[in-house]
């Protein structure tokens, strides 16, 4: 029994590799597609970004983790491309090293596919964590002075961003920007794209108003980036989209792994309970 036990256990990775291979070759079945008819979080987007003016300069804190970055990096890709096909300039600012590593590697993609550098921004990374954003409230220093975005925020600080955007992860999140950064600047459009371990997180602050738009949940990623038109800047997409089966499969596998550990903890637990029962 143990023999067989250590096989399963040594040929467990490979199998799970072999199923998500399967997974990424074989069509998703229409009943397990990710994107939903409830539209609500991308009419919200939407409705945020109409009401700013032409041409905006946003600030994006480009701040996911490793461990998540992949859940939402399709949808971030989108709104990225999404923002630059309405003649949006953006300023990218991070404050975790994670976030900064992803953001480089993101900004070198976009430099591969020729878009316009003049209307994006590197900020840079700003240490500190959440006291950095109080300095940041204060006008972020651009390291090129070169470029109508980096003159502007020269002049006016963090007066030039007219909206806000968060790519959140475990360390910072849109509840650090909202709480230390927000109250201390004027009113602007405050949107987020986070994993789906932070929506216990985020919920209140989106009931609240706090929030103008998230994309929170890989769902409501999927709706938007079907819906999302981006006529030139199509190449922006990421390709292939991540398969959903592949998605559900590993959400299984985790949900397993997590069964089984409880259940061993469990089962150790009642054992010593039964040999303390018997001792003398």
């Amino acid at each position: 029994m143990t023999d067989r036990r250590h096989l399963v256990e040594r040929g467990a990775p490979a199998l799970l590799l072999l199923a998500l291979a399967l997974a990424a070759i074989v069509p998703t079945p229409s009943g397990l597609r990710l994107d939903s008819a409830d539209t609500e979080a991308t009419e919200r987007w939407a409705s945020a970004l109409d009401g700013l003016p032409a041409e905006p300069t946003i600030l994006v804190a480009f701040d996911p983790d490793l461990g998540t970055y992949p859940e939402i990096r399709p949808t971030v890709r989108v709104a990225i491309a999404d923002l630059l096909a309405m003649e949006a300039r953006l300023a990218f600012v991070s404050l975790t090293p994670e976030g900064r590593a992803l953001l480089l590697a993101e900004l070198q993609r976009l430099e591969r596919l020729d878009v316009n550098s003049a209307r994006l921004l590197d900020l840079g990374f700003v240490p500190g964590a959440e006291a950095a954003l109080v300095s940041l409230a204060d006008g972020p220093t651009a390291r090129v002075r070169a470029g109508a975005i980096a003159r502007e925020l020269a002049t006016e600080g963090s007066a030039a961003f007219e909206a806000l955007l968060v790519v959140g992860g475990n360390d910072i999140g849109p509840r650090s920007w909202v709480e230390q950064y927000v109250p201390r600047v004027d009113p602007r459009p405050v949107l987020a794209i986070t994993p789906t371990v932070l929506l216990p997180e985020i919920q209140p602050y989106l009931a609240s108003g706090q929030l103008d738009a998230v994309f929170g949940t890989p769902r409501d990623g999927a709706t938007y980036r079907r819906s999302a038109e981006l006529g030139s800047l199509e190449r922006l997409r990421e390709a292939p989209e991540p398969p959903a089966s592949g998605l559900l499969l590993g959400m299984a596998v985790a949900i397993a792994a997590l069964a089984h550990g409880w259940i061993a903890r469990v089962a150790r637990a009642a054992g010593g309970a039964g040999r303390e029962q018997e001792r003398p």
